[in-house]
This record gives C-alpha cells, structure tokens and sequence, in this order.
C-alpha cells in the first residue's frame, strides 16, 4: 500500500532541457504573456506551494545537468533525484505556460494524500511523482537503455493515478511552434514572419 508523502518532502522540478527543435529557439527563454521568460514563470508559479524548493532541469545556469545525455523527460527527472534526494516532485514542463497554481494545488494535495504518482486525464504533465525506491529503479533502467523510456511507460510501472479535470479549458497546453506561441496572444502582436526573422 502506497504511503502518504508530506509537503515539505516534496520538491518542485520544471523540465527545461529540451532541444526545443520545432521551436527553432530555447523555449524556456521564449517572453511569457504575463511577465519574464516561460522558465521564469514557471519557476516563480512553483515557489506560491508548500515545496521544499524549486529546481530546474537542464542544462542551463543553475539548472541540474542530465547524468546521461539524450534520454528525454526521465533523463531529467533521473538526475534530479539523485541531486535532490527528495521524496517526491510536482512537475512541469517549461512549455506549458497557461498553468494556473489551482491545478498544481490540485496535484499535489491529491499525489500526498494517494501516495502514487498522479496526473490530470489525458496529460501526463503536470504530474506529481515519487521519488521512491521503485521510481528510482525505473529510471536507472531507462536511462541505461533497458526499460522503455517514456513517461507513459513509467507511470504505468508505478500504477499512477488519473485524476478528472474539473476545468478543462486550454491550461493544459504545450507550446512546441512558433505558430503555438503567436497563439497565445502576446501583448506586442508580432507577426509569424516577425518571430521567424527575428529568433
């Protein structure tokens, strides 16, 4: 049976070390709609909860640097355990900007009162993870190549918990194009062409 994990076990990790390839720029440095960079809002959301402390992951200043290079989401949050040596993480990706602090609330009430790692219906971030010793083993065999690396695969390992979304909306949104970016409206109305020629 899964045990509670308290608050302030809990660490908050935005997943910032993508290769932002469709974005044709380092999205975490993307101008968010309401102030900073996507990264700088995303870190400043984490601190408004009762976490440990905020990292980043990635390799970037004052980021935590992949272990092993090129193994995606588990690469990063692999290394973040091992840095940390946390309990648990609530996780964000940097590209997901419209995230609101009541869903992560949300989260992380229901991840410390389940025990397991949970997410919201049809997306697997943000998610709130154990770091525990079952977590840890899976992403030492993912990042060496000998189980599957995805987090969908890890989540299923770990009997993860789906949690229905009372407010659907577009919170839940990846920003991967600069056409998904322009979409958000920033307050300056730049063109695709604009955006193109000046990233």
């Amino acid at each position: 049976m899964a045990r509670a994990v308290v608050g302030q076990a809990t660490i908050g990790v935005v997943l910032a070390g993508g290769r932002s390839r469709r974005m044709g720029r380092d999205k975490a440095l993307l101008a968010h709609p309401e102030c900073g960079s996507f990264l700088e809002h995303a870190e400043a959301l984490l601190r408004t909860l009762p976490l440990a402390q905020v990292v980043t992951s990635g390799a970037r200043p004052g980021g935590i640097e992949d272990l092993v290079p090129e193994r995606g989401p588990l690469g990063g949050l692999y290394s973040v355990a091992l840095a940390t040596g946390a309990d648990a993480a609530l996780v964000i990706p940097v590209d997901m900007p419209l995230l609101r602090r009541a869903h992560l609330a949300e989260l992380l009430l229901e991840g410390q009162r389940r025990g397991c790692p949970c997410y919201f219906e049809n997306c697997f971030f943000p998610l709130w993870l154990p770091l525990n010793q079952p977590c840890l083993d899976y992403l030492c065999r993912a990042v060496a190549g000998s189980a599957h690396n995805s987090v969908g695969a890890l989540l299923r390992h770990l009997g993860a918990k789906s949690i229905s979304l009372t407010n659907d909306g577009k919170w839940h949104r990846n920003i991967n194009t600069p056409a998904d970016y322009l979409g958000l409206g920033m307050p300056d109305k730049i063109s695709e062409n604009r955006f193109l020629r000046d990233h």
